[in-house]
């Protein structure tokens, strides 16, 4: 009984050790033309995980920001398309205990 208890101890520890390994940050910034650093509007923000699985999307507005918020554990892909742009891709790392980036985006005309 004495060893069931101590197994389950053992669980419980790693179990609390991997959900730290879980990053909750909130990814948030601009989208701009590079050339002319106006702000892009309704550009399609995507967040991939490291198995380049979609996690979130959303689009930027009227003032060409976006935000969202990830759970990672600490690789996240950015990838962007526009009607004129060229398509953006860009890997973020994130540190233990970030909890926000701030991330501008320069989209650069085709």
């Amino acid at each position: 009984m004495r060893v069931i208890g101590l197994l389950f101890g053992l669980l419980v520890s790693v179990s609390a050790l991997c959900a730290q390994d879980t990053l909750r940050v909130q990814i948030h910034g601009s989208v701009l033309d590079a050339r002319t650093e106006t702000p892009i509007l309704e550009a399609l923000v995507e967040w991939y995980d490291a198995n380049g699985k979609r996690q979130a999307i959303t689009q930027t507005n009227s003032e060409g920001s976006y935000a969202f918020l990830v759970r990672t554990t600490g690789a996240l892909e950015l990838r962007l398309s526009e009607n004129g742009y060229l398509e953006y891709r860009e890997v973020l790392t994130l540190e233990p205990g970030e909890c926000a980036r701030e991330h501008v985006i320069r989209l650069v005309p085709k």
